[in-house]
């Protein structure tokens, strides 16, 4: 007996074919094995044109698995035993032609609930195409989406190296040629004990405090270079830049082998610490910033906690530090959390996702 089947998509296909293929068979065959029970239980009683319900439980249950002309086929094949029933019921009293009247008008039912039934397991396959297609496009379109965005950031790394490496090549070179010449006039002015002397010392001073600064902010631009030694370095230069330059204290601890991190992990945890004491210095008023990080071959955790007046306070609505935080750290694989610390102050973790299972 010949059956349609409409398979969508085309991965996977051939086993979808061979699955659908399989259940149509075992529809038609049970839907055969209750015709003929119903068929049999139809010899027994008067014939009726009601009993075309009885017969139209199993062509619905074929209609909805297999193909149109298996369902047309299937409808035949009902008619045909129920019209085999009422010839061998009807009395010598009934017209020859009613038998064939009735089994016309129950084919005529079954074609329409089977019409029915096609109609909407095809709109129902329509659907679910659609759906899948825009399912697809969607993922397509968030894939695209965080290209662009991975590639944004690349690009803000790269100026901001560029700017840094600028900064530490140019501004502070000559910072350090003006600071030679405040030093090389104050001794003169020394020698000649002249009182400008005193004023030369505090310039030559306030130009040293500008170097440093601007190294600071260099190494903030560009903080992990590959030929230094990657992210531990940068960890506790931006806790001791940011004791020197907010007088806040911070510590860095650092442990396991962060050298092993590739290089775009290292500078998205950097950001992300940094970010966090920026969040920290603005917002909590800390005295005191603590940096834990801890790394292995396939596992990392960066915390960084204050001790000032927690996230309820600091952080009401969340800003686009929060925003970038979190999506650097799902850049890299990563889970964010930022809560208030049991003792006070505000606690960020950042935490790989196999370290986070794990910890669960």
């Amino acid at each position: 007996m010949p059956f349609e089947m409409v398979v969508h998509g085309n991965s996977g296909g051939k086993t979808r074919a061979v699955t659908h293929s399989s259940k149509s068979w075992q529809v038609v065959l049970i839907g055969t094995l209750a015709v003929a029970i119903i068929g049999v239980i139809d010899l027994q009683i008067e014939p009726q044109l009601g009993s075309a319900f009885f017969y139209m439980l199993p062509v619905l249950l074929v209609a909805r698995h297999a193909g149109t002309r298996t369902s047309i086929a299937f409808s035949i094949l009902a008619t045909c035993v129920s019209l085999y029933a009422d010839l061998e019921t009807s009395g010598p009293a009934v017209p020859i032609y009613v038998p064939y009247w009735n089994a016309m008008l129950r084919f005529g039912v079954l074609m329409v609930a089977v019409g029915l039934v096609i109609s909407l397991r095809r709109l129902n396959e329509t659907l679910e195409a659609r759906v899948q297609d825009r399912t697809a496009r969607l993922e397509d379109e968030v894939k695209e989406r965080l290209k662009l965005e991975r590639r944004i950031l690349d690009a803000r790394e790269s100026e901001q190296a560029r700017i840094g490496q600028d900064l530490h090549d140019g501004l502070c070179q000559q910072l350090v040629a003006t600071a030679f010449s405040a030093g090389l006039l104050q001794r003169s002015l020394e020698e000649k004990s002249a009182p400008e002397s005193v004023e030369a010392e505090r310039i030559a001073k306030s130009i040293d405090q500008s170097i440093g600064q601007a190294r600071d902010i260099a190494k903030g631009l560009h903080p992990v270079p590959l030929e230094e030694e990657g992210l531990e370095t940068a960890l506790r230069d931006l806790a001791r830049s940011t004791s020197r330059l907010t007088g806040i204290r911070c510590i860095a601890e650092v442990s396991g082998k962060p050298s092993e991190l590739d290089k775009a992990y290292a500078i998205h945890l950097y950001r992300i610490a940094q970010e966090a004491l920026n969040n920290a210095i603005k917002h909590a008023s800390a005295s005191m910033i603590m940096i834990r990080f801890t790394a292995s071959s396939e596992d990392f955790e960066l915390t960084v906690k204050d001790d000032g007046h927690g996230i309820a306070g600091s952080r009401p609505g969340g800003g686009m530090g929060l925003h970038i935080m979190d999506y650097r750290a799902r850049a890299i694989g990563a889970e964010i959390d930022i809560s208030s610390g049991k003792d006070g102050g505000t606690l960020v973790r950042c935490v790989s996702s196999s370290a986070s299972t794990n910890g669960r």
